[in-house]
């Protein structure tokens, strides 16, 4: 009996091995062209509706691009550094509204969100941490594997053509 349930559990492993075979298949690697489009449609419809709105509100409709397009590479482990660029941008105009939220201005409806308004004097200062929290993350996705950086590359192109944006 031992001996047949030894047996039976050998071939179940020699089955599972072979049916799956192509999922462990040393050209998949968990990237695709098809997560690295979406994250890039999603940043890019989100921005473009950005750029429509007066530059006080352009700091927080980016930040909530941003946190849109994470949640989208979040739900491939392997875009995880794609994933902490972006959060690392989306952080750091996050703490700038907070730290500069005019509360003199009325909420705006963008994107399925309320987007909160920076005083005027603050917008120099956000479009330079603007830029620079831009240049960190594409040197971060550049700065990957030659792997990670085919497919974070478009993400990274996204991302600049935003630069201008906040001038």
């Amino acid at each position: 009996m031992m001996k047949s349930v030894k047996w039976l559990r050998g071939i179940a492993a020699a089955a599972i091995l072979f049916l799956a075979g192509p999922v462990f298949a040393d050209d998949d690697n968990g990237f695709s062209e098809h997560q690295t489009k979406r994250a890039v449609d999603t940043f890019e419809a989100a921005s473009a509706a950005c750029a429509t709105l007066d530059p006080v509100f352009r700091v927080d409709c980016l930040r909530q691009a941003y946190s849109q397009t994470v949640r989208v590479v979040a739900n491939a482990s392997v875009y995880w550094e794609a994933e902490v660029a972006l959060t690392r941008v989306n952080r750091g105009l996050y703490a700038f509204v907070r730290e500069h939220l005019d509360r003199n201005v009325a909420r705006v409806r963008v994107n399925g969100g309320r987007i909160k308004a920076v005083t005027p004097a603050s917008v120099p200062v956000a479009q330079q941490l603007y830029r620079d929290g831009v240049d960190r993350a594409v040197a971060a996705m550049r700065g990957a594997s030659s792997l990670e950086v085919r497919y974070f590359e478009p993400i990274s192109q996204a991302l600049l053509a935003t630069k201008s944006m906040m001038q």
